[in-house]
């Protein structure tokens, strides 16, 4: 007979479960198991009481207008974006899409914390991590890294993204000037990739200047990857690079 539930539901534990940890379906749609930290999308919702396998397990169901207790994986800090993490826990660690925010600190992995979880976390995100298609999907929503007041290019990188967070293609790349020093300017990909021709930065203060070109065959940067910056002098400038996500 078909029914309807609010707020929570009965399930079958498909195996042993803890309270306050995120399931999805199991092998039957009367079962749940752990959602692992690569389920951002498809867990139905939170354990609300501890279950022994093949016995009943009450189902907070995933949904606005609510906050739910969760189990952090590992210190976390109040308002901070949360993700999926194994065993159903959640943890501020950047992977895949974000699922919440937390309402309160975790100081240990294991602790019961008061969260708000949804599809489209706010609070403390940054560009990186926002959820955004890949190229050959529908779409892509460009990412800028940057960094301000650089002044120590000359004789050594300067490491402006120290690990990209997703595998991406720089689209088109420049720098403000910040003093009236010439130099040429060499973004890096990686230690020796020379992703551009090197552009002359020019010597007047405060100036966009685009990047001279794209070097095909290092404008892909791998997740992980850095990206450098170098110039022929000592010379005050801001670095910033556009990629989409590959």
């Amino acid at each position: 007979m078909t029914q309807y539930n609010l707020g929570s539901k009965a399930f079958i534990a498909e195996e042993a479960l803890e309270a306050n940890r995120r399931v999805k379906l199991g092998t039957a749609a009367n079962q749940v198991v752990y959602a692992d930290q690569s389920d951002s999308d498809n867990y139905i919702g939170v354990t609300e009481a501890k279950a022994a396998i093949n016995t009943y397990v009450s189902v907070a169901l995933k949904q606005p207008g609510r906050t739910f207790k969760v189990v952090a994986d590992g210190i976390q800090s109040a308002k901070c974006v949360l993700y999926a993490a194994d065993d159903g826990k959640v943890s501020d660690t950047a992977s895949g899409n974000p699922i919440g925010v937390a309402l309160e600190a975790a100081t240990a992995d294991g602790e019961v914390i008061e969260s708000i979880l949804e599809d489209t976390a706010s609070a403390e995100m940054d560009g990186a991590s926002t959820a955004i298609e890949a190229e050959n999907g529908n779409g892509s929503i460009p990412i800028i890294f940057s960094k301000a007041g650089i002044t120590d290019a000359k004789g050594g990188d300067v490491v402006f993204l120290t690990s990209a967070p997703f595998d991406c293609r720089i689209i088109k790349w420049w720098l403000i000037s910040r003093d009236t020093t010439a130099a040429n300017i060499t973004v890096k990909n990686g230690s020796a990739n020379v992703v551009g021709t090197s552009t002359a930065k020019g010597t007047a203060d405060d100036v966009v200047v685009d990047g001279a070109g794209i070097v095909a065959e290092y404008d892909e940067v791998a997740a992980g990857a850095s990206l450098k910056v170098a110039a022929s002098a000592v010379a005050a400038f801001d670095i910033f690079v556009m990629v989409i996500r590959i």
